[in-house]
């Protein structure tokens, strides 16, 4: 049997640990209602518009289509298509619903200065076709952030989560405020549900859901001293790519108005949780959050981080919740992992 390092690429990065996540990524019964959207001839024509309109060249000789990520109400594909010997790319995402409002709302966020020019930026949105609630934006070339975390550059790590807090310090101080308002209190009743559900999933996991739940009810942040900002939703390590000048963020579904800390918290446990994959630890990916908090720190100081206990905890507690009921098999050892973080913060 071979060793696993043997596996690994230059950098220390192991792809087997991204396949298993892109895996989950991809529920086939979502993938397959989703890409039958895209087999319509208005799909097509819609498509044929595009690249005319973005590439000068219409009616591609071929298309191909590779799904990326998959929602029980969304799906996101990669659409590329060949004219002669030329291949064109982009991003279609396709949703259960009308979601015309994140095509505005990544417009304005363009507007706000995250266009195609700025080092820190959002993909370009390109169109809506309404009738099949498919919304097409740029393909954005880089390295994932994901799988910078995922390997053993400890500089290149460090300076990818300081970009990263760079980039959300910049969204939370000049991105527009649009959407609705997630307000702390509005987290109780999530609260209570997870802990019940991840008390009833063993008796091993009784006393610190308990607990962990009574402490972040004692600490939520009531309206007279929350703080409020533009709000990504789902600013994740594997919801940014990185050029050698640029940093992109992508997934703009779930935009709001939140506080500051929530989004910070999103990130610093997904960083977390990447470490305990790689190397066991939750502990292994200390040095990058916090470079990722001083990256924040230097455009908006540490105003933003007052809440960001509650957050971190509270993030902590739904991954356990997670773990144990949303993966492809429970990982107990994981869940109880989270449960003893959550409660380390608060």
């Amino acid at each position: 049997m071979s060793d696993s390092s043997d596996t690994k690429n230059s950098d220390g990065f192991d792809p087997k640990a991204l396949q298993v996540m892109m895996e989950e990524m991809l529920p086939a019964q979502h993938v397959s209602r989703f890409s039958a959207v895209l087999a319509q001839e208005e799909f097509r024509t819609e498509l044929d518009r595009l690249f005319l309109a973005e590439w000068g060249q219409a009616n591609p000789d071929e298309v191909r289509l590779r799904p990326l990520k998959a929602h029980k109400d969304r799906c996101t594909f990669e659409i590329t298509a060949r004219k002669g010997n030329q291949w064109r790319s982009l991003i279609g995402k396709v949703h259960d619903v009308d979601r015309s409002d994140i095509f505005t709302a990544m417009q304005r966020i363009v507007d706000s200065g995250f266009g195609r020019g700025s080092e820190f930026a959002i993909p370009q949105p390109l169109a809506y076709l309404s009738s099949l609630h498919v919304l097409f934006e740029e393909k954005v070339e880089g390295r994932w952030a994901m799988q910078i975390f995922l390997g053993d550059g400890r500089d290149e790590q460090i300076e990818t989560a300081r970009r990263c807090g760079i980039w959300l310090a910049r969204f939370h101080s000049i991105g527009p405020r649009q959407g609705s308002s997630d307000l702390p209190l509005d987290s109780v009743p999530h609260i209570r549900r997870w802990a019940e559900l991840v008390k009833e999933f063993g008796d091993s996991f009784v006393a610190k859901s308990e607990l962990l739940s009574h402490r972040l009810e004692a600490i939520v942040p009531r309206p007279n001293d929350a703080e409020s900002s533009p709000g990504h939703g789902s600013y994740i390590p594997e919801n940014v790519l990185l050029t050698d000048s640029r940093t992109i963020a992508i997934d703009l579904d779930k935009c709001d108005v939140a506080d500051p800390s929530r989004d910070l918290a999103s990130f610093i446990i997904s960083v977390r949780r990447l470490g305990l994959k790689q190397r066991g630890s939750i502990r292994a990916r200390d040095e990058a959050v916090q470079a990722f908090l001083d990256g924040y720190k230097t455009e908006r100081g540490d105003a933003a981080l007052r809440h960001l206990p509650f957050f971190a905890a509270n993030e902590c507690l739904h991954r356990a919740y997670r773990d144990l009921y949303k993966r492809t098999s429970p990982m107990p050892a994981w869940a109880n992992i989270m449960l003893e973080e959550g409660l380390s913060m608060v």
